[in-house]
């Protein structure tokens, strides 16, 4: 199942709360002064455009700050805020790219870790997520502060499995809850295991990590999401009646989402051999939602080019089971009156003797 996308005001937020004045804690000295005033007065004014969203404004005065004498600390700040500025505005690989610039240039700088993860989390964002991966690797071994270690490590985990080596990504999350109790994340790194799990194969250790997902934090998205997800796991289980309680529970908690009908197509797919009228009405509601919500993000998700075939062959199951249970009761019914019929000719039968004898 999948990124959050955050306005703009929640990123500013972010990058803001990740440090966005790190750099000011390295010594200045007083020379370097250039027409807007020194070093420092270029990288302070520089952050407060960026706390007020002027982000154009902002880059040029990071850019400026790097045009006067730096020292090597005030270099890696500006580079640091100009990507931090071109993420708020979505610009992710130009931002990861000044990261980067950045750690090749100061490899001892002690802001190594943050500014490794920041590049890796641009990469990631900007569709590159083997060349994130990487840079989030040496970022884990730069020994990150308490504050930043829950998020790298959800970063990693994924950074992993989405490119195919989910057996490295469940080390990082199966024991996050514990490893970082109270810990926001908590919900999304289990979500990124049990999904990791499946993919490895471990279904019966995916499925114990959705239950507990859901029954633990049933009000969050990755619970949300958990419920199809576990429903596909159920599914390839061969528990068709769970299976299609999940997936009808995720189309109903999320009506609106783009994979709301395809959850309802496979909740139908699960009840058609048990109950065929329920499965039509299901597969109606897919219908339904295939056309008014937004479109799904992978052709995989969608609903499938026989739906409304299955939809009527539901019908017409329906419509013979019900046939074919008034016949029942009709074979039923018949059976019942040859066999009262067939006793009174017996008890007939067996008196006639017994009428001869007195006669």
């Amino acid at each position: 199942m999948s990124s959050n996308q955050r306005t703009r005001p929640a990123l500013a937020a972010f990058l803001i709360a990740t440090g966005l004045a790190a750099g000011l804690s390295v010594p200045v000295p007083a020379l370097a002064q250039g027409y807007g005033g020194t070093v420092s007065d270029f990288l302070v004014r520089a952050d407060s455009l960026l706390a007020q969203e002027r982000i154009n404004e902002a880059i040029v005065q990071y850019q400026e700050a790097r045009t006067l004498c730096p020292t090597p600390g005030e270099i890696v700040a500006s580079l640091q805020g100009e990507a931090r500025a071109h993420i708020a505005i979505k610009e992710f690989l130009p931002a990861a790219g000044l990261l980067e610039e950045a750690a090749q240039r100061f490899p001892d700088d002690p802001r190594m870790a943050d500014i490794l993860y920041l590049a890796g989390f641009a990469r990631r964002q900007g569709g590159d997520v083997k060349g994130a991966l990487p840079l989030l690797e040496k970022a884990l071994e730069h020994h990150p502060t308490p504050d930043l270690l829950p998020g790298l490590k959800h970063q990693l985990a994924q950074a992993f499995r989405l490119t195919g080596q989910a057996e490295k990504a469940t080390p990082l999350v199966i024991d996050f809850e514990t490893e970082f109790p109270n810990h926001h994340l908590i919900p999304n790194a289990l979500y990124t295991a049990a999904i990791a799990l499946h993919d490895s194969g471990d279904l019966d250790k995916s499925e114990t990590v959705y239950l507990h997902l859901i029954q633990t934090y049933p009000r969050t998205q990755a619970a949300l999401e958990g419920l199809y997800e576990l429903g596909v796991v159920l599914a390839e289980r061969g528990k068709r009646s769970e299976a299609g309680e999940f997936f009808r529970r995720y189309a109903n908690g999320n009506p609106s989402s783009p994979i709301a009908a395809r959850a309802m197509e496979r909740a139908a797919d699960m009840t058609l051999l048990r109950s065929p009228s329920e499965a039509a009405l299901y597969y109606g509601v897919a219908q339904v939602k295939a056309q008014s919500n937004p479109a799904p993000p992978s052709p995989d998700l969608a609903v499938s080019s026989w739906l409304g075939t299955k939809r009527a062959i539901a019908d017409g199951l329906s419509r013979v089971w019900v046939l074919a249970v008034l016949a029942g009761v009709l074979i039923a019914i018949l059976a019942g009156v040859m066999w009262l019929v067939l006793r009174r000719w017996r008890r007939r039968g067996a008196g006639q003797p017994d009428q001869a004898l007195s006669a």
